[in-house]
């Protein structure tokens, strides 16, 4: 159990995250449809549920080879705009309580003794950071097709591993865990191509750890290993799927020849060895290392087992090397058919990775530390330090209240647009003249465009939704 000053120090760091989280969650109450949204609410409606999933098979257009993209954009479109505003929060909600289950399920596999607000402290700093250091927070979190297609195989990947670690707690197996998992593997492969090869290698590292304790007979590894195995399977069942889809490979000839696979092994290495640089020169990455450290230092890692300060350096070599690996995998997809970064709305992944990488890292670190230096007035020292770090992610939290003034102001001129285009239709006009709305000031989300602009199809989709011609002048 934690003293009373240590448990209060972690929920003043809670509300600090958690007000930062509830601001995400309040923006999303400006959440419209923009770009690829239009085209699959055309066919949805024009089409229906399951012609448009067929689309996987011949629609260019858009992206309807990413089948779960495609499923969830359904189920949420049932709710029209409503949908769009509930998806940012529940991202968030499930993201965070799945790897508050995730850390749960690892410290209890392993022995440790770890309080329920700090795993929570954890789980919030690593969403919070993800989010607010994302390169294209609008497209990765307020516009549908791109949560969709780069957000949500997180959360999915984050509550696979939930299930595939609870394998080990419970007295027997689960059968039917294990059937889910594999359906769970399937629609977190089936957003991205960038989500599916973190998918797979994170599943890989797992199954190679989890087939070496089952050698060794360990009880963790004999239970959680077949259903690992298994998600594994469906993991590449989906890459497959995303790879072989007959819309992709027209797609492919837009980009030329792939990067030569002699050549692919140094782009990787060098595109995530810059990546790490750039992360650690940043400064918002050393205070995500040093907030879990001071943590670390604090509220060391404690369990039934003894561990020594070797084997605390040893386990931290091991995430810094597993976060390279898995960072390296999700940039593999754009290296190899674009020879470069992906855009950035898909960095949230390698994001993601690194910040897991960054706090994990900062957090073994401490606890290493705090076994060399024991002192009464070090903690108290490391106490007061944690407090005060704790002013970083509120300068953040201020910089982000901005952002309510210009989503506010470009939600303002959709449901402007709404009315009447609403009004024509009421009207029974056949065409109506509406204005576009500008990206720039959200980084560039695509939005209606007049007929000689590259955009243009976005308009035509938007039309085939209304069933109205829309004439588009520029603001």
């Amino acid at each position: 159990m934690l003293s009373k000053y240590k448990k209060n120090i972690l929920i003043i760091g809670l509300l600090i995250l958690f007000s930062g989280l509830s601001l995400f969650i309040f923006l999303s109450y400006y959440n419209r449809y923009w770009a690829d949204d239009w085209c699959y609410n055309a066919d949805y409606l024009l089409k229906g549920f399951m012609e448009t999933l067929r689309g996987y098979f011949y629609d260019t257009t858009y992206t309807p080879s990413r089948y779960s993209v495609t499923i969830f954009a359904g189920l949420l479109n049932v709710f029209d705009t409503l949908g769009v505003q509930w998806m940012t929060p529940l991202t968030i909600l499930f993201w965070i309580v799945g790897l508050v289950f995730l850390f749960r399920n690892i410290s209890h596999l392993a022995g440790l003794q770890v309080d329920s607000a700090l795993i929570a402290f954890i789980s919030a700093l690593i969403v919070y950071f993800s989010i607010y250091l994302t390169p294209h927070l609008y497209q990765s979190l307020y516009w549908r097709t791109g949560l969709l297609t780069y957000t949500t195989p997180l959360v999915l990947t984050t509550w696979l591993f939930v299930l595939i670690t609870r394998q080990g707690l419970v007295e027997k197996p689960s059968n039917w865990e294990t059937a889910l998992a594999g359906v769970l593997a399937l629609l977190a492969g089936g957003c991205s191509e960038a989500g599916t090869t973190v998918l797979i290698s994170a599943l890989g590292v797992y199954v190679l750890l989890a087939g070496i304790g089952a050698y060794r007979k360990q009880t963790w590894a004999l239970k959680t290993l077949p259903i690992a195995v298994v998600s594994l399977v469906f993991a590449i069942v989906a890459l497959s799927l995303l790879i072989f889809a007959p819309s992709t490979l027209i797609r492919k000839a837009r980009y030329g020849a792939p990067t030569p696979l002699a050549e692919l092994p140094r782009l990787m290495f060098n595109y995530t060895y810059a990546f790490f640089v750039l992360s650690v020169k940043d400064y918002h990455h050393i205070l995500i290392a040093l907030i879990p450290a001071l943590i670390g230092f604090v509220y060391p890692i404690t369990g039934a087992r003894s561990y020594k300060f070797h084997k605390y350096i040893l386990l931290d070599v091991t995430v810094v090397t597993v976060a390279f690996l898995l960072v390296a995998a999700s940039l593999t997809p754009s290296i190899y058919i674009e020879s470069g970064l992906p855009a950035p709305r898909t960095m949230i992944i390698p994001r993601f990775i690194a910040v897991i990488g960054f706090a994990l890292g900062g957090w073994v670190a401490g606890s290493a530390f705090h076994e060399i230096w024991k002192a009464q007035w070090l903690q108290t020292s490391a106490a007061i330090l944690l407090l005060i770090s704790f002013a970083f992610p509120v300068y953040t939290l201020i910089q982000l209240s901005d952002l309510v003034s210009i989503y506010s102001q470009r939600t303002q001129a959709w449901d402007a647009r709404e009315a009447i285009i609403q009004q024509a239709l009421l009207d029974d006009e056949v065409r109506v003249t509406v204005t576009a709305i500008d990206g720039l000031p959200v980084g560039g989300i695509r939005d209606f465009d007049p007929k000689e602009k590259a955009g243009y199809w976005i308009t035509q989709c938007a039309a085939e939704y209304y069933g109205i011609k829309l004439d588009v002048v520029l603001p």
